[in-house]
């Protein structure tokens, strides 16, 4: 991942420094997403041991902060995120450009060897595909990796009992979905994802060429790559999902 963002960088430009702060800010959002839910706690522990005399209590304050704090997280969160947006919108124009500079410098020869549906593919929608990788994920990321060990904390530092008991079951599903999601155990994902590539660049050459199907009245099997591809991807999927059941 971190030669990924290095050649992302590259990318970047001047926006470079967006990405971290963007980074940093989400996960600061994930911690103060958990301050409401502290100060919610608060409030019932202070009704139960109230007795009904609530003059004296600090309710309104608990209610107020919970409030403030609850505004700050969405301000914070789409500050983050608008930093992320303005380093991934940069990203692909000048993935794009660049793409296409190297297009314009290439021999012809070169055109004739290659798929153009897959050239377009990659230039169009793959350098696209970064967007929600950097606008969306990476501060995702941030935020869902600082909020559950906040939530660990909480948990043990409220009831040590109540947190290992519900410390089992997550270790439990972690252990199961890293198993699933192993590489090394998933040889078929990297085929399964090759097969969709494949089937999606075929489908570009399909849909460029309807005006010659409705002239000559021809069908889906007149373009036998694409048809290929579309069965091909089938099995893959209904493998895919049998071994997502058990």
């Amino acid at each position: 991942m971190i030669k990924t963002l290095k050649r992302l960088g590259a990318y970047m430009g001047g926006r470079k420094y967006l990405l971290p702060c963007s980074v940093g800010l989400s996960a600061v959002n994930g911690l103060l997403s958990l301050v409401p839910f502290i100060l919610l706690w608060l409030v019932v522990r202070t009704l139960l041991i109230a007795k009904g005399n609530l003059s004296s209590t600090p309710l309104i304050d608990y209610a107020l902060w919970a409030f403030g704090i609850s505004v700050a997280n969405v301000l914070l969160y789409f500050l983050a995120l608008m930093l992320s947006h303005l380093a991934a919108f940069r990203i692909e124009t000048n993935m794009r450009r660049k793409a296409m500079q190297r297009l314009m410098c290439a021999p012809l020869g070169y055109f004739d060897g290659q798929n153009t549906g897959r050239m377009r593919k990659i230039i169009d929608e793959d350098s696209g595909q970064t967007h929600t990788f950097v606008a969306h994920l990476l501060p995702d990321v941030a935020s869902c990796v600082v909020a559950p060990i906040g939530v660990i904390v909480l948990l043990f530092a409220v009831d040590w009992q109540l947190g290992t008991a519900a410390i089992i079951p997550l270790i439990g599903a972690i252990g199961i979905m890293g198993y699933m999601m192993n590489p090394k155990n998933n040889q078929f994902q990297r085929l399964y994802l090759d097969a969709q590539e494949k089937m999606g660049a075929e489908a570009v050459e399909y849909v460029r060429g309807i005006p010659v199907v409705k002239v000559f009245q021809q069908t889906v099997f007149s373009f036998k790559r694409f048809y290929d591809s579309i069965i091909s991807y089938r099995d893959l999927v209904i493998k895919c999902t049998l071994v997502w059941r058990t």
